[in-house]
């Protein structure tokens, strides 16, 4: 039998929606989830535990400094700016700014 790790994942996946879906609700899974996608998106940083308790604890863009919101859409959403050359994390920024950076 050849072990294939995808398959196994789709497998996982498939037979624990239900628990998946609870642990990604708690803080746990919400931190674990985050730092999945910064890591994903390219993002180099030593500690990621110290960069997402730094990241939840900011709520003012660090160049506009307006106040920031958590979700998937607006200007003022809560992003995490990195250079997208060397993934070296810079500030937390608002969607305006970060994307004004770029």
């Amino acid at each position: 039998m050849v072990y294939n790790h995808k398959e196994y994942q789709k497998q996982y996946k498939d037979d624990n929606k239900d628990k998946i879906k609870e642990y990604n609700q708690t803080e746990a899974g919400k931190k674990s989830k985050r730092i999945c996608n910064w890591k994903r998106s390219g993002v180099v940083y030593d500690d990621f535990n110290s960069l997402y308790d730094l990241y939840i604890s900011v709520w003012n863009c660090e160049k506009c400094n307006v106040e920031l919101v958590e979700g998937k859409y607006g200007n003022n959403k809560k992003c995490l700016d990195h250079d997208h050359n060397t993934g070296a994390f810079r500030n937390i920024l608002c969607q305006t700014c970060n994307i004004r950076r770029r």
